[in-house]
């Protein structure tokens, strides 16, 4: 299974998607997935299922 990860940085607004695979969801709601540029964490706010 594919899932896209979108995550969103709590000072910024910014917003990255990642594609990932797995059998389960890779990363739940409000986990922390990567650094922005301007200092401040990139947060899970959606994950979709894809195919």
């Amino acid at each position: 299974m594919d899932w896209i990860v979108v995550a969103k940085c709590d000072e910024c607004a910014e917003e990255r998607s990642y594609e990932l695979q797995g059998k389960r969801p890779p990363y739940s709601i409000g986990d922390f997935v990567d650094t922005c540029k301007c200092g401040g964490k990139f947060i899970v706010t959606e994950i979709r299922e894809v195919g």
